[in-house]
């Protein structure tokens, strides 16, 4: 049986933690520590990129996130009427953006470790613009529940 929630936030950075915080419990149930950490951290991530690339850091604009819990999948999607993120930054959101001399200022990427996180965190993630509306789908399989 399948169940869901919409939250929705002012965009402000500040107000972050609150939704992640609620997202997880909303999803603790069904999930591992390990699954519901991976969850919130994708979870802030997404909404920090809304917020600070899509909105430009402006408060007042409104995030929506959309939890759907299934028997075997916890779906995410947030949701938001800013600029749209170029079509390609997804795909280049690889685990390659981890590969950098972290003793060398210099070699660190300027973005996308956030996308790369998810991407690395979630079992699927898919991004779609239309009419306006901005959608980041995210897909964390459910598993069984170590006890």
């Amino acid at each position: 049986m399948a169940s869901s929630i919409s939250l929705m936030i002012d965009s402000d950075l500040d107000k972050v933690a609150h939704i992640a915080s609620a997202v997880r419990g909303v999803c603790a149930s069904l999930l591992s520590t390990d699954d519901a950490d991976a969850i919130e951290l994708s979870v802030v991530e997404a909404i920090n990129n809304v917020i600070k690339h899509g909105y430009h850091g402006q408060p007042g604009k409104d995030v929506q996130v959309l939890v759907s819990l299934q028997p075997d999948r916890v779906v995410i999607e947030v949701l938001d009427r800013a600029s749209p993120m170029q079509s390609d930054l997804l795909d280049q959101a690889t685990e390659d953006r981890f590969a950098f001399d972290e003793t060398n200022l210099d070699e660190v990427p300027e973005g996308g470790m956030g996308l790369a996180l998810i991407r690395m965190n979630m079992d699927e993630v898919e991004y779609s613009s239309a009419g306006g509306e901005n959608r980041l789908r995210m897909v964390k399989k459910v598993g069984p529940r170590a006890s």
